[in-house]
């Protein structure tokens, strides 16, 4: 019932109660439990008196008879979900994984009110604007057959955005999605959570979230600690269902092939859309820094970094990786 209100107030217009009761079949007390669920949930409803109930804005919701038709790999999944609202998609995923041990299964959230990034940064998710979702995906050789794994899952996004018509996409290692050409070089597009659970050392379970900013408005960008844009400030054309069956369909892809073969085969691809190729970067270790110029990755997916001592190897870890400002030493 919460889906079929959400469905009507899309539109972003003013809807009565007795309007609202009267599509779906139900009484106008009724609808305002179903409202005040919603309010509940953190959805951001506005309401005045005399003129009913809207969303701030118009937005497109996710849905299952639009993202198959786009082409969403629904057959790669033993479940899936869209909620309208979710602490995060990897929280849920996480629940998912302590029931399912050798099955795949994806959540979509319209919103999380706990969304995070890696090393527990927040991650920005307003209403039904841009993309949140997570993977539970088996392996089952352990934590050793994951390395290069947020490579893999960064590059088909970017495959992905690239078939669609989105031009300047590029990555940072080892889990972000940047704008790699214009006045936006640099701003953050998208990124990737690893979380891992079961047995490290066999058979294991890896949730995969990714976040992917469709439109970032001033005040989410106030909200954010870095530079990022949305696609429809790039100038794309958004239709969240299909950037989602799209993106969805891109990683199922590159997850079956890495889960047979490694990170070693998606090296040279990687590497030729690596955004701070040949740039001076500077490393960020928990007790120091480290600078030199970025070699993009090798076939562990490792970073190479060119340094005063030579070349110099780094796994993704507790580390951050930060382009070197002109002037800077």
């Amino acid at each position: 019932m919460n889906q079929a209100l959400m469905e009507i107030l899309a539109d972003g217009k003013f809807h009565s109660g007795e309007e609202l009761g009267a599509q779906i079949g139900i009484s106008r007390a009724a609808v305002w439990k179903q409202l005040q669920k919603l309010e509940g949930m953190n959805i951001p409803l506005h309401s005045v008196k005399g003129k009913g109930y809207r969303l701030p804005e118009a937005v497109e919701l996710l849905s299952f008879d639009k993202l198959v038709a786009k082409g969403f790999p629904s057959q790669q999944f033993a479940s899936s979900a869209i909620e309208l609202s979710l602490d995060s998609t990897n929280d849920a995923m996480m629940r998912k994984a302590e029931e399912n041990h050798d099955q795949r299964h994806i959540c979509f959230a319209e919103m999380q009110v706990s969304g995070r990034g890696r090393r527990g940064r927040q991650w920005v998710s307003p209403f039904a604007r841009n993309l949140y979702f997570s993977v539970l995906w088996p392996f089952s050789q352990g934590i050793a057959a994951i390395q290069g794994l947020s490579l893999a899952v960064g590059l088909a996004v970017q495959r992905s955005l690239s078939e669609q018509g989105v031009q300047g996409v590029g990555l940072k290692w080892p889990n972000d999605i940047l704008v790699s050409a214009g006045v936006a070089r640099g701003a953050k597009l998208g990124g990737i959570l690893i979380e891992l659970t079961g047995d490290v050392s066999d058979a294991c379970q890896v949730v995969i979230g990714v976040g992917l900013n469709l439109d970032l408005n001033n005040q989410d960008l106030a909200k954010i600690d870095q530079s990022a844009t949305g696609i429809k400030q790039l100038g794309g054309v958004l239709d969240r269902n299909a950037v989602a069956a799209n993106v969805v369909r891109h990683l199922c892809e590159v997850l079956k092939q890495f889960s047979l073969q490694g990170f070693a085969p998606l090296q040279e691809e990687w590497n030729s859309n690596d955004a701070f190729k040949d740039s001076p970067v500077k490393l960020i270790l928990p007790s120091s820094e480290i600078q030199g110029i970025c070699k993009g990755v090798n076939e562990k997916g490792e970073l190479q970094l060119e340094t005063e001592s030579g070349m110099q190897s780094f796994n993704a870890g507790e580390v951050s990786l930060r382009a070197i400002s002109q002037g800077e030493t």
